[in-house]
């Protein structure tokens, strides 16, 4: 393996994950990633547009659902569907795509079957995220390219496999062979055909991204080989997923992946985050008389995409300003209730009053009946670094409380707190909780 190419700075920067001191803030922000995810993952079960995965897979990935041994559940299965569930609502972390729903539900899956301690476990995600950054930050795409092929999903399943085997404590030669595998388990890259409407439920297909990492690791551990050098040289996976150049001076940041990623305070894509922040502020200044007459938007020309009124299928919603607009006009908190609402709900009663101005100035604007105009700007985030823009640890821990079902939520605590770290409650709970979704049973008791 080459010094300087994208194979040798990912297998050299994960060695610290395998046995290193925690730096405890590093620690922290794992924990946080994985009390998030699990947020996510609590709220997507219940979605109507993720059941079908739950009626399906079971029958095709090998569990009994009729009855509640969780040792029946395959971590193919299991990584399936929390991958699927904790990107369904699209209140998953952020950076450079979605890596908390495959990274985390692959690494779940396989360590509930292996009981795998805390520290592992914790290892390995922090792992996935940062493999899943030098990937997906060293083949950025020059601007022309990236207006024609999107890649979300394209590296997860690498990342994510890579994170299990340091979970496992595995071998840089071990992780050299892992990704040859790896990506011939991988999602192709696609054009942006999901900002139009209707939004489709698998946009992102993350729970196939960690089934594929459970699937590329237990083949390695038989022996399977795969694709020499994929990473590297003119088509190298970076080809692959569409882009046009690969930059490994983009990968190098002072802080880990774990530390820049970005907790979401609504329900709604990334992009749309600083226009709710500011607006949010803005309802804030309203008095008790007063009512909105109109909302006025400006953005440049890649916002316009974000503001189409017409809500066709629920995964519309967190796609659309008019109507993420509406929900926090008409009250409805964060959360689950995002995603059950249709063009003629009461709670979208406002976005007819949403109007969009092209303009390279970001604000919102609320004309008044009183005659007043509220206008907030909207500040721009940092793809690179999103954690001052997202939720603090206040924040997360609050969107568990109202996400996670207690018992699930005392499994995690027990987790962190516990002399040796042992999850085993924590994979119980989960586990149950994808069984009794795949029997339709209500989730309020899982253990």
């Amino acid at each position: 393996m080459n010094e300087g190419t994208v194979s040798a700075e990912l297998i050299n920067r994960m060695r610290c994950f395998v046995d290193a001191d925690w730096d405890p803030a590093i620690r922290r922000r794992t924990e946080l990633c994985l009390i998030d995810s699990i947020s996510c993952f609590s709220a997507g079960l219940g979605l109507a547009h993720f059941k079908p995965s739950a009626v399906v897979a079971p029958s095709l990935f090998g569990t009994n659902a009729a009855n509640d041994d969780t040792s029946t559940l395959s971590p193919f299965l299991a990584a399936y569907l929390y991958g699927q569930a904790a990107n369904a609502l699209d209140y998953d972390d952020t950076l450079l795509g979605h890596p908390g729903a495959p990274i985390i539900g692959a690494i779940l899956a396989v360590a509930a079957r292996e009981r795998l301690p805390m520290d592992r476990l914790l290892r390995g995600i922090a792992a996935g995220y940062e493999a899943h950054w030098i990937l997906a930050s060293s083949a950025i795409p020059s601007r022309e390219r990236a207006a024609l092929v999107r890649s979300v999903g394209v590296w997860d399943t690498v990342a994510a496999s890579i994170g299990i085997a340091i979970s496992f404590g595995r071998s840089s030669e071990f992780l050299e062979r892992l990704v040859g595998v790896a990506v011939a388990h991988s999602l192709l890259p696609y054009t942006a055909k999901w900002y139009e409407r209707p939004v489709p439920a698998l946009k992102n297909n993350l729970g196939w991204a960690a089934a594929g990492a459970v699937m590329a690791v237990g083949l390695v551990e038989a022996g399977q080989t795969g694709v020499s050098n994929a990473l590297d040289g003119a088509s190298g996976m970076w080809r692959m997923a569409g882009s046009d150049q690969c930059d490994l001076t983009r990968t190098r940041k002072d802080q880990p992946a774990v530390a820049r990623v970005g907790f979401k305070q609504f329900p709604a894509c990334w992009h749309l985050q600083e226009y709710l922040k500011s607006f949010s502020i803005s309802l804030q200044q309203l008095t008790d008389n007063e009512e909105i007459v109109a909302i006025t938007v400006k953005g440049p020309a890649e916002v316009e995409k974000f503001c189409r009124r017409d809500i066709i299928v629920p995964a519309d919603v967190a796609f659309s300003l008019p109507a993420t607009f509406s929900l926090l006009l008409a009250g409805v908190e964060p959360g689950s209730q995002w995603d059950a609402v249709a063009n003629h709900s009461p709670a979208l009663r406002y976005k007819d009053r949403f109007v969009f101005d092209l303009s390279e100035e970001r604000s919102v604007t609320l004309e008044l009946t009183s005659g007043r105009l509220i206008t907030a700007d909207v500040a721009v985030s940092d793809p690179t670094d999103l954690a001052s823009f997202g939720l603090d640890e206040k924040g997360v821990l609050a969107k568990s409380e109202r996400l996670t079902p207690s018992p699930l939520r005392s499994a995690l605590d027990m987790a962190f707190t516990s002399t040796h770290g042992d999850p085993a409650q924590l994979y119980e709970a989960v586990a149950r909780m994808i069984i009794r979704t795949c029997q339709g049973k209500p989730l309020d008791h899982v253990l």
